[in-house]
């Protein structure tokens, strides 16, 4: 138990530097490529802090564990919206862009109810993967060509392109490296304290996946970039919800169990339409808005019950795949 503590420990370091050296790096890439930050945000930072959930969801599938890799993805969405995302508007209230609103958000709004579609008929199919990151494509097609047309400006001080790719490279490395330390000294400490796998699905595994988006949004908070958060927390949701969860099912359809088809998921887009009104409120996330989002958070898992976190028996052989990776 000490061991595990220990690399508790080593993972949240990793994972609080990595998520400033991150915030660093695209703000040197923002400025150097002459680009809005939100969008360098949207897709270094959704992208590559949506990398343990990739990691993990893949290896579920190669290890037939499929309520892990699915559960890693709707409960990483919940919690970098309810969690995540609440906790930088506690630190301090987030101003929203219409705009980015209305591009970023909608996206998030899309890819949620894209996973819920595929998931109607019971099974996330090869095809459906296929249509969710091929969406996922397009969409950052479009969004990049429509960056032209805002502001590029952002306040760094000069630097080469090569150091802002190796800043962002390393923040990434940290991060991945952090979430994946903290993700087995967690799931070890609950396995000790006999967790079932539905709970660790759904709250440990998603919860550390999410920490990389956590420390990369808390040093945002602290630095006053609200643009980043919702590039990073947006553009993570989308990710998750395409390229993560099609990765998964390229690697093998994904069956959708009860209590995601009618709890989890809808939980999940319920989730996704309270963060965008609240973020419409006066485009500010404020901090009683913020709280209210962390309540629900709560009252979530209390609502799910029992029920949904009985033992499953496929988690450990998910965690032997990913400790011979």
């Amino acid at each position: 138990m000490l061991l595990d503590l220990a690399m508790l420990t080593l993972g949240c370091g990793l994972l609080f530097y990595g998520g400033d050296w991150l915030v660093d790096g695209v703000l040197r890439l923002a400025a150097r490529l002459s680009v809005p930050h939100v969008i360098v945000a949207f897709v270094v930072m959704g992208f590559g802090t949506s990398a343990p959930e990739l990691f993990v969801s893949v290896n579920a599938m190669l290890a037939a564990a499929p309520d892990i890799a699915l559960g890693n993805v709707v409960g990483s969405n919940i919690a970098n919206l309810l969690l995540v995302m609440a906790l930088a508007g506690l630190i301090a209230p987030l101003a929203t862009d219409a705009g980015i609103l209305r591009t970023d958000g909608t996206a998030m709004l899309a890819s949620a109810l894209g996973l819920g579609v595929a998931a109607m008929d019971g099974v996330v199919s090869r095809l459906d993967a296929t249509v969710l990151i091929l969406g996922m494509l397009i969409y950052l097609g479009l969004r990049w060509r429509r960056s032209g047309d805002q502001d590029p400006s952002v306040d760094v001080l000069p630097t080469s392109l090569g150091m802002a790719v190796i800043v962002s490279g390393a923040a990434l490395l940290a991060l991945a490296v952090g979430a994946h330390v903290f993700i087995d000294a967690a799931i070890s400490i609950a396995h000790r304290l006999g967790l079932s796998e539905g709970l660790i699905g759904l709250s440990v595994v998603a919860i550390g996946t999410s920490l990389p988006e956590m420390a990369a949004c808390i040093t945002a908070a602290l630095r006053r970039q609200s643009a980043m958060i919702l590039g990073g927390v947006l553009g993570s949701n989308v990710f998750n919800g395409t390229i993560v969860l099609g990765a998964a099912a390229w690697v093998m359809p994904v069956p959708i169990g009860a209590d995601f088809a009618g709890f989890w998921i809808p939980a999940m887009i319920g989730a996704t339409v309270i963060s965008i009104l609240f973020l419409r409120t006066g485009f500010t996330l404020s901090r009683r808005e913020s709280t209210i989002m962390l309540m629900i958070y709560v009252v979530i898992f209390a609502m799910a019950g029992p029920a949904s976190f009985a033992a499953g028996g496929q988690f450990d052989a998910v965690m032997s795949k990913s400790d011979g990776v």
